[in-house]
């Protein structure tokens, strides 16, 4: 899809939970793509691990299928709904996944900022507007072609 430049996800691990489980869910959207992790540590001392990817060109398309095939017709209507709030002034979409149901194999839009895997879509949008890039996201997840 010549409408997206990058998408870049992000997952935390808490202290409490497995890497390996992580990155299974995480393999559900970036395919073969590296994932990096950054070892941080929490207010109280305890370990946090951020893992990023990055998908890039002919992986964007196969995530917005896995997105598009993946997701309830309730969340699509979710997602097309709230489009608009998602875009951002630097035209990138903010998409936020159920962690738990990645992990699972499901695509599921999450329902609370916790246990998230965020995806930070940037939109290909000349010019670089939001309501440009807002078209684009439209075009991309709400129609049918």
């Amino acid at each position: 899809m010549v409408d997206i430049h990058n998408i870049v996800f992000r997952a935390i691990v808490r202290a409490t939970e497995s890497e390996d489980r992580v990155k299974t869910a995480l393999s559900l959207f970036i395919f073969d793509n590296e994932i990096e992790t950054i070892v941080t540590e929490g207010h109280f001392g305890n370990r946090i691990t951020i893992m990023n990817a990055r998908l890039k060109r002919k992986d964007c398309n196969r995530f917005i299928d896995v997105v598009k095939s993946g997701l309830s017709e309730p969340d699509l209507q979710r997602l097309g709904n709230e489009i608009y709030d998602r875009v951002d002034d630097e035209c990138v979409l903010h998409i936020r996944f159920d962690k738990q149901k990645a992990y699972t194999g499901a695509v599921k839009l999450a329902s609370s900022a916790d246990d998230t895997i965020t995806a930070e879509i940037k939109l290909r949008a000349y010019p670089a507007r939001p309501d440009n890039a807002i078209a684009i996201a439209e075009k991309i997840f709400i129609s049918n072609s």
